[in-house]
């Protein structure tokens, strides 16, 4: 017999817990000490890139960084306000995949202001994966056919504008601020980076194109 709904978001947070369960205890076995101990300058090099908000996915070829030490952390950091650790000058790329929407917004120029400070004149901000509210609501007053459940209803508006936080991850999974194609375009180059690129894209796992990828350079 097919699982409904209800089933299936259960037993998909139930798969989600244990495997969060099981990465945390990595952590504390193996990796809490050397990434507690690793000094900034041995990771922040000429051309570095960043990833900032890690989480738990580590990308290879940069230093991720995030405020909660997990195991795809190299370094802990808070990226509202804890990057003026970071020489200037320094990054060939900054990327931020499922972040920015975390940020409030009075926290969200200085942010970019930091952002710009840490990139090398040619340098490249690459954020990945920005709810479009746009979207968002046009798929919820159309009643698409959505990933999470048989059309796309107010669970999955809720989601994705406040990012169905849990006790186990709340306040950070908590998003702090919507956007449109319009206004992170705006707040972007009124921060003075340049839009290179700006689509929607359709996240993975999922089957309606509900989020921005968006390349930034420096003015």
């Amino acid at each position: 017999m097919p699982l409904d709904k209800n089933e299936k978001n259960l037993l998909n947070r139930i798969k989600k817990n244990f495997k969060q369960s099981l990465r945390r205890a990595t952590w504390f076995l193996y990796r809490k000490n050397r990434i507690l101990k690793t000094k900034i300058t041995d990771l922040l090099q000429d051309n570095v890139k960043l990833h900032l908000g890690c989480g738990d996915k580590k990308l290879n070829g940069y230093v991720n960084i995030d405020i909660v030490p997990t195991e795809g952390t190299d370094l802990v950091m808070d990226i509202a306000k804890g990057l003026d650790l970071i020489p200037s000058g320094i990054a060939a790329e900054i990327r931020l995949e499922n972040v920015f929407e975390h940020l409030y917004r009075y926290q969200q120029n200085n942010a970019l202001e930091q952002f710009k400070r840490i990139l090398k004149k040619d340098g490249c901000l690459i954020i990945k994966w920005l709810p479009d509210f746009d979207n968002i609501i046009r798929a919820y007053l159309k009643k698409e056919k959505g990933i999470v459940g048989e059309t796309f209803d107010l669970f999955n508006v809720y989601r994705l504008t406040h990012g169905d936080p849990l006790p186990r991850n709340s306040p950070q999974q908590i998003h702090k601020d919507i956007f449109t194609k319009e206004t992170i375009k705006t707040l972007l180059e009124n921060n003075g980076f340049m839009i290179e690129e700006i689509k929607n894209e359709v996240y993975p796992g999922e089957e309606l194109v509900l989020c921005l990828n968006i390349i930034a350079k420096i003015l």
